[in-house]
């Protein structure tokens, strides 16, 4: 989906593809259970983040969150294509970076790319219905709920959760703004 090389460059970011070298910001992160709580996995330990950060870097879908100012990676996308022109979005981030808009940032410049320069028509994600941030983010993204279904209850209390998809189309992509890189 996206090539070795791609570097997209916002106002404070570069999102880039992720490398095995990115394990330690990525276990920085997916070791804090208020991370990961609304996530399909657990709490990760450094031998897990080691492995999933070889296995990212060859996933083209995966992608790193970076501070344009020091090269930190604070989160990551999950951007994968489901059909022609309709893909799915995901992020987590690291919390002590939350409250800073970067997931913001980071998902409306993707957003951007996709209904840009890959011919988008239509992105969905999906989170679980107690995970109010999310859901908020979604919304400020310009998506829009379409539907609530249950699904797989990633934070272990019960067998089943209330989960949401949020989409949008090609129609409201005039929404998006472009982030330019710095000059």
């Amino acid at each position: 989906m996206f090539p070795m090389g791609f570097r997209f460059p916002t106002r404070r970011l570069l999102i880039r593809r992720m490398v095995p070298d990115d394990w330690q910001d990525l276990y920085e992160y997916l070791s804090d259970p208020a991370v990961v709580r609304y996530e399909p996995y657990g709490v990760y330990t450094r031998a897990d983040a080691m492995l999933e950060a070889a296995n990212r870097a060859n996933c083209a879908s995966f992608l790193a969150v970076c501070l344009l100012t020091s090269g930190k990676m604070i989160g990551n996308l999950y951007v994968a294509r489901l059909d022609e022109g309709y893909y799915e979005l995901g992020y987590v981030f690291n919390r002590r970076y939350h409250g800073k808009n970067y997931a913001y940032e980071s998902c409306r410049a993707i957003l951007d790319c996709l209904f840009t320069q890959m011919g988008a028509v239509k992105v969905v994600a999906h989170c679980d219905a107690r995970n109010l941030r999310s859901m908020h983010l979604m919304e400020r993204l310009g998506m829009t709920e379409e539907e609530r279904y249950m699904g797989k209850d990633f934070t272990g209390e019960s067998s089943a959760a209330l989960s949401c998809q949020y989409g949008i189309d090609c129609r409201r992509g005039d929404k998006i703004s472009i982030f330019r890189p710095p000059h």
